[in-house]
């Protein structure tokens, strides 16, 4: 038992792990983006409820005068090391943009809830909520 625990914090601090400041710090357009045809103060009011909807925690919103941020985090379960991801809205007038983009805590994690999911999922809350079915 103690070589199995051994070995497995040897290979999670060899292989690295995803953090929140990782995301806050990836590049604006770090991703899957897509744009709607909804002003910026909707689209950011339903990503952040889209992201609510999810088995996530918010751990911090800025709102920087056309650019709204949400980094949140998926806690570790019995299948998952956990997840983090960040949610950019930008005003591209008369549209907005949402980026999202997450990593698995563990980059050799095989299971969890990888980016395309997440995005898939906060794209279809805010199509829902704006009626775009």
């Amino acid at each position: 038992m103690l070589r199995t625990t051994l070995g497995l914090v040897a290979l999670l601090t060899l292989t690295g792990c995803a953090s929140s400041s990782n995301i806050i710090n990836a590049p604006i357009d770090a991703g899957i983006s897509r744009n709607f045809n909804a002003p910026y103060s909707q689209t950011k009011r339903l990503a952040l409820e889209s992201v609510q909807g999810l088995n996530v925690d918010i751990n911090s919103t800025k709102d920087s005068g056309g650019a709204f941020s949400v980094v949140f985090s998926k806690p570790m379960s019995a299948f998952s090391w956990g997840e983090v991801g960040r949610i950019i809205v930008l005003d591209i007038a008369p549209q907005s943009r949402v980026t999202v983009f997450s990593e698995k805590r563990v980059k050799t994690q095989i299971t969890g809830t990888d980016n395309d999911q997440f995005a898939q999922s906060i794209f279809e809350g805010i199509d829902h909520a704006l009626g775009n079915n």
